[in-house]
């Protein structure tokens, strides 16, 4: 692949550090304005609802205005009746009181028995002991017995007031409904001539309508529907249990949506709720989220600040449409593309002339070094270029020299290279004399090592390469906890076979054996001769699966024998073995015991195998 050229290089680069600046400063520019126009959009959205909860503060505070006039005059009201029922029975005489007592019909107690206050209000008397003469059942309806008795306690401790002639008005909670505690209003007055106390009662919801606050809302909903936040965002409303109390268009009012879900599963209704609740009071909240409006075919990106208004239970919502905002970011992202190409297009023209100015003396220095690179060094730089007092007059200079330093620096390799010729020549023929030698020294040595742990005479290992070889089997033995037989075998009367027909047959018993053995036993199984007529083995196998094998052996041997002339020589062996385990120290320990079972073998008639388990 070719390289481009160095003025290409630099134009590239002088282009890369135009584009790259302008570029970051572009997308920094419109990231920074889209922050600021995210920002602007959330005081906004946020202001929206500041100025709605603010308008229902107005509403409420307008509802609670009139509930108090209507309090103040239902107030004032049962006040009259008391005092008019104060004086009403203060004129009365005592043979009254006395009526009243038995429990006998009174035209004027009856009437005021009867006499109802709108749909709740009535009238009693207590006693001196503050127990119902009439109208007992109204005062022992409250649903908490604990209501009743506060009730009466508070008569208690307005007694001495009374009786200085005073009418008191309490108010108290008496029924617990779904909404909360209906409250009770009760103006008491004393009648010191029959020492009782009068009493006027009226529920609150005799008053206090919900036509007013239902009429209110309902304004207030009409001035929020037609409200709308730039052309696709608008006002909702939700309750706490997640319906609709004002939606777009007025469409979806009353409808639950406490378990919709957003495309991702989110409960989004529930998430405006609880959001909404947590800002009741300061800056409302802001939450990011997709909704599909009806008619909408997909699912719309929408941000919204939410507040909450407790006294109606109102989860507010001022809500955009995020495409229309992104919209409006269009024309801000085309103007500044618009400007970076500009910008682009100029540094590159003037990175170009740039380039080419630096680039031509270059390029002359690069035609004389490809020259010199090929072998040609009678190469002369201009002398315009020599003369310039600037970096590329510096460049050439140091060019010059350096033709003049190759050209003795090329009659010295070669006068260099014909003695390293030399050199080298001697210097091969030590290092192949050496290696030769290495060799051979090599060879020795495992020539040596294989006769010092090998039996000359059968071939096996002998005592030396059986504890090597040994002491590694017992280590992964103690290792592995793999079982392991440890087996010492013994020529049953040798002696005697060395004696009757010399040592060279017995050279030969020994031999016929040891073939036996390797022949018989596995390859991962040690075998060696440790001396004499003894052998010594290490099976990795149990003793009992060992001895198996051991018996084979042993049948073996006794149906072989070794050729003399015309006389076939017989012979047997005895066998000890013994399973190793943590009772023996060393594989030395091992192989004590094993001889152990192999002297046992011999004191029980030869020709046998004894294990260290019998």
């Amino acid at each position: 692949m070719n390289r481009i050229s160095l003025k290409w290089e630099l134009m590239l680069l002088c282009i890369l550090l135009v584009s790259l600046p302008t570029v970051l400063m572009g997308v920094i520019g419109y990231y920074t304005y889209q922050e600021f126009a995210e920002n602007e959009l959330e005081s906004r959205l946020q202001d929206q609802a500041l100025d709605v909860r603010a308008q229902a503060a107005d509403y409420i505070s307008q509802n609670q205005r009139v509930l108090r006039r209507e309090e103040a005059l239902v107030i004032k009201r049962i006040e009259s009746i008391a005092l008019t029922m104060r004086e009403v029975i203060t004129t009365l005489p005592i043979s009254d009181y006395q009526t009243l007592q038995r429990k006998q019909e009174h035209k004027l107690f009856d009437q005021l028995k009867m006499m109802r206050i709108n749909r709740s209000g009535h009238v009693f008397l207590l006693d001196p002991s503050l127990k119902p003469v009439w109208n007992q059942a109204f005062l022992t309806n409250a649903t908490d017995s604990s209501i009743s008795d506060s009730f009466y306690s508070r008569i208690q401790a307005a007694l001495p007031r009374l009786k200085k002639g005073e009418v008191i008005t309490i108010r108290y909670p008496w029924i617990q409904q779904r909404s909360g505690y209906v409250n009770r209003f009760t103006s008491l007055a004393y009648a010191p001539n029959w020492n009782m106390v009068i009493g006027v009662t009226i529920n609150e919801t005799d008053f206090r309508s919900s036509d007013l606050e239902g009429m209110l809302q309902a304004e207030f909903k009409q001035r929020l529907s037609e409200q709308s936040i730039g052309e696709q965002g608008y006002i909702w409303v939700l309750n706490s249990e997640g319906r609709y109390i004002l939606s777009r268009g007025n469409l979806r009012n009353g409808e639950d949506m406490l378990d919709v879900v957003d495309s991702q599963g989110v409960a989004i209704v529930r998430h405006m709720v609880s959001a909404g609740k947590e800002h009741e009071n300061g800056t409302p909240g802001m939450i990011y989220y997709h909704w599909r409006g009806l008619g909408d075919r997909v699912s719309q990106p929408k941000a919204a600040a939410v507040t909450y208004v407790s006294e109606w239970d109102w989860i507010v919502g001022t809500s955009a449409n995020l495409n229309e905002f992104y919209a409006g970011l269009q024309e801000i992202r085309q103007q500044i593309v618009i400007v970076c190409v500009f910008f682009i297009i100029s540094g590159s023209f003037l990175a170009y002339m740039f380039a080419r100015k630096i680039t031509q003396p270059v390029l002359h220095l690069k035609g004389l070094a490809s020259r010199a690179a090929m072998g040609d060094l009678n190469v002369d730089v201009d002398e315009r270029l020599i003369s310039q007092p600037t970096e590329i007059g510096s460049l050439a200079r140091a060019f010059a020299l350096m033709i003049v330093s190759l050209r003795r620096l090329v009659a010295q390799k070669e006068k260099n290279g014909r003695i390293l010729e030399k050199q080298n020549s001697e210097l091969n023929d030590s290092q192949n004399k050496l290696e030769l030698a290495l060799a051979e020294l090599e060879l020795e040595k495992q020539k040596f090592h294989a006769q010092a742990i090998t039996d000359p005479l059968t071939g096996l290992m002998n005592r030396r390469g059986f504890a090597l070889s040994g002491n590694k089997e017992w280590k992964l033995f103690k290792r592995n906890e793999q079982p392991l037989t440890v087996v010492m075998i013994d020529i049953d009367h040798f002696k005697k076979i060395n004696d009757q027909f010399g040592h060279a047959i017995g050279d030969m018993v020994l031999s016929k054996l040891s073939k036996l053995l390797s022949e018989q036993m596995r390859e991962s199984d040690l075998i060696a001769r440790i001396g004499g007529e003894e052998f010594a083995m290490i099976i990795n196998l149990p003793v009992g699966l060992a001895k198996q094998g051991l018996e084979r052996l042993r049948k073996l041997v006794e149906e072989t024998s070794v050729s003399v002339s015309a006389e076939q020589i017989q012979f047997t062996i005895s066998i000890g073995a013994i399973q190793a385990g943590e009772q023996y120290i060393d594989l030395n320990a091992a192989l004590d015991a094993a001889d152990t079972c192999l002297y046992a073998a011999k004191q029980s008639g030869r020709n046998c195998v004894v294990t260290g388990d019998e």
